[in-house]
């Protein structure tokens, strides 16, 4: 049989890390800077458009990353007041 071990400080901490994570991606250059190195023409088109939807899916995962962060955030609290809970069940104290 598996059993699997989860610590309120660990989901905290793994909201932490996904709010870094995210914050670190949010200021992750475009690269539009580099566009003018292909000169006119279809080379530099693409890599527009291949920078335009690096910069929209960048974005995507920004956001989700803080999204994933609160909702880390939130069930670490959780954890710590179901724990709190069933510890005071256990012991016959107030609920």
């Amino acid at each position: 049989m598996t059993t699997m071990r989860i610590e309120a400080e660990w989901i905290a901490q793994l909201g932490v890390s996904l709010g870094d994570i995210s914050a670190q991606l949010a200021q992750a250059g475009d690269g539009d800077e580099d566009a003018s190195a292909f000169g006119p023409g279809d080379a530099a088109a693409a890599f527009d458009h291949l920078m335009a939807g690096w910069r929209r899916q960048r974005l995507a995962v920004v956001q989700q990353l803080a999204d994933l962060s609160d909702k880390a955030a939130v069930a670490g609290a959780a954890f710590v007041e179901t724990e709190v809970a069933v510890g005071r069940s256990l012991q016959g104290g107030p609920r």
